[in-house]
């Protein structure tokens, strides 16, 4: 298997499969949420799972573009700060579509990588910056660390996150 084989393998693993390892994926630490629960803050200074949903989406979406040397328009992508808030009013639509959003963005981002050869990885992935593995291997950690604190929000708020 190839290098980027094996990041778009992690990329996808530790986002989306329940089955990856003793790692708990962001699929499974939002499941079973309903949209008001995903959209508390448990705390001041703390971040809502939805919040959470939607800034992995965000960086996944970025360095996609970034991937392919295209520059991002940060508003675009919903917010200049990388934390696009979710709706004022949450909804069950509207959670499923930020879920659907992310992991889309997850799966794309992935099909990407795989299909870089691995000679590509170590070139920059735009001019004057790192190389496209660091980037990728900087979003996987971002989505575990991630992961973690969804976890962590679910537990503040007495929404145990259980595994059998």
């Amino acid at each position: 298997m190839s290098e980027a084989s094996h990041l778009a393998d992690a990329l996808l693993g530790l986002y989306s499969a329940p089955d990856h390892g003793w790692f708990v994926p962001i699929t499974v630490s939002t499941a079973g949420l309903e949209p008001g629960q995903a959209a508390r803050v448990p705390s001041p200074r703390f971040n809502s799972v939805w919040g959470t949903v939607n800034h992995v989406r965000f960086w996944q979406e970025y360095g996609f573009f970034r991937l392919q040397g295209q520059e991002v328009d940060r508003v675009v992508l919903g917010a200049d700060d990388g934390w696009p808030p979710p709706p004022e009013a949450p909804d069950r639509a509207a959670w499923e579509t930020d879920l659907k959003r992310a992991l889309d963005a997850n799966r794309s981002l992935a099909d990407l990588v795989a299909a870089f050869r691995d000679s590509d990885l170590g070139e920059p992935y735009a001019s004057g910056r790192p190389a496209r593995y660091q980037l990728i291997h900087g979003i996987i950690a971002h989505n575990s660390y991630h992961a973690c604190e969804i976890i962590s929000i679910r537990h503040m708020l007495g929404l145990w996150l259980e595994r059998t």
